[in-house]
């Protein structure tokens, strides 16, 4: 049974969510990709038996409030400990999937006490950048933010259009695409319009040196889970040699699929969490 609701933050924001499972057993929050949302972890929640999975909505995505301000990588840090203060939610097992695996990570870092367990789906610390490289970083964004305001999706006559398009900029399957697309839609005016707010689309102005994210890593006390894709992001292998010995105690799985395997090979995907989580 899933129940949807939303949560309202300290500062009028209102930050949507799904769940399944029963609220005594216990919690694992997860957050979900770059303009995805709560229900790409449908699938998995079929199959993950013995918690209370909590999947929420993003800022700027699904359901939830758009910011006013832009969507800066240590903004995500602050929404989820304002969403954790405003539930009580003090002690919890994270899950992430790409964007929101980076936020699960950082966070651990930053929040050890919250986080009992980790669990990552393709993705492993922040992003980040040498030094040299900020000055043009942070003017590239500057310039395009300005025709980014100006720039306006026309819509779709109908959903599988919206289906197909969010398939032609990803790996997805069509049937996993459908269940995030539909859920990031609205109705106006006789065409259907994305619910995500435009400005996740601008690039991050600033992004940490890989000393930072190395020391947000090696802050991590939970046990740490690493699944990636067969074909997901290649340089998740890279990241893995590089910044595996930072965290104390990680383990690491390959799971077949692509980026988004959590909704194509769930079972697999839910037996390798259940294990690691000891719920069998």
């Amino acid at each position: 049974m899933t129940t949807s609701g939303e949560i309202r933050l300290d500062d009028g924001r209102r930050v949507a969510y799904l769940s399944w499972g029963k609220p005594e057993a216990p919690l694992v929050l997860a957050l979900h990709g770059w303009l995805d949302n709560a229900e790409s972890f449908r699938p998995l929640a079929a199959h993950l038996n013995g918690v209370h999975l909590v999947a929420l909505d993003l800022p700027g995505h699904g359901h939830s409030s758009h910011k006013t301000t832009p969507y800066v990588f240590v903004d995500w840090l602050d929404d989820l400990y304002r969403i954790t203060r405003a539930v009580g939610w003090q002690r919890f097992i994270l899950l992430g999937h790409s964007l929101g695996a980076l936020i699960g990570s950082a966070y651990a870092g930053v929040f050890p006490e919250q986080v009992s367990q980790l669990i990552m789906l393709e993705g492993m610390g922040p992003l980040s950048q040498p030094d040299h490289e900020v000055p043009g970083q942070i003017r590239r964004v500057l310039e395009r933010r300005s025709r980014t305001a100006l720039r306006r999706h026309p819509g779709f006559e109908e959903v599988a259009q919206a289906v197909a398009a969010r398939c032609q900029v990803s790996d997805m399957q069509v049937d996993a695409a459908r269940l995030i697309v539909q859920r990031n839609l609205e109705e106006r005016e006789g065409r259907w319009h994305w619910r995500s707010d435009p400005a996740l689309r601008e690039r991050t102005p600033l992004r940490m040196s890989e000393g930072q994210a190395l020391a947000l890593l090696s802050a991590i006390t939970a046990p740490v889970l690493l699944l990636r894709g067969e074909h997901g992001y290649p340089e998740l292998a890279q990241q893995w040699a590089a910044r595996g010995g930072a965290i104390a105690a990680l383990e690491c799985a390959m799971v077949p699929g692509g980026h988004h395997f959590h909704m194509e090979d769930p079972a697999l995907t839910a037996l390798h969490i259940e294990k690691f989580c000891r719920l069998r």
